[in-house]
């Protein structure tokens, strides 16, 4: 069972479903009887935006958001949001990223750097979410794998009972992978 107040940070570009992914584990908080709050804090939800969203979950919490050096864990869709919302980690934190860098038109970015700043992290686990996904035939299944991942890092594996079949296979291969890790 959780203790205190969990703090949770979610990071992506929108249109990857950053608030559905957080509303999950959320959800998954509730059904074992933990207080939620949640809040989208900064960026754009159209495609291709900066996307944030607070997540906290405990006994009893008063204000959704977290400050920089607050939160328990960073979970990002997209790795160099992943970087981007380093600042919001603890000391003791972990970074739980999907492998996967988004070319922006206009910017590109080589994802080896990015790869190469987050496995120099000694608290980042990358996830090949996005890899998950497309094979279980669409990229819309990542943020199901990285839920599994989350969910049972956090302990909150078991509260996750609703998701059709797809992104239930998408959330079991992600759970899998967090504990062989």
């Amino acid at each position: 069972m959780v203790q205190g107040v969990t703090n949770v940070v979610v990071a992506g570009v929108g249109g990857q479903g950053i608030m559905t992914l957080a509303r999950w584990l959320g959800r998954a908080a509730a059904a074992l009887g933990l207080d939620v709050r949640i809040a989208e804090v900064h960026g754009l939800s159209q495609r291709g935006g900066s996307v944030e969203v607070h997540l906290r979950f405990g006994e009893r919490v008063r204000s959704p958001t977290i400050s920089e050096g607050d939160a328990d864990y960073v979970l990002a869709l997209e790795a160099l949001e992943a970087l981007r919302a380093f600042r919001y980690l603890k000391q003791s934190s972990l970074l739980i990223s999907n492998k996967r860098v988004i070319q922006v038109p206009g910017r590109y970015v080589d994802p080896s750097s990015v790869f190469s700043a987050l496995g120099s992290l000694p608290f980042v686990r990358l996830v090949p979410a996005y890899d998950i996904a497309l094979k279980l035939g669409d990229p819309i299944y990542e943020n199901a794998a990285l839920l599994g991942y989350a969910a049972t890092v956090m302990g909150l594996a078991a509260a996750v009972d609703w998701l059709d079949e797809r992104n239930a296979r998408a959330f079991r291969e992600g759970a899998a992978l967090a504990a062989k890790a």
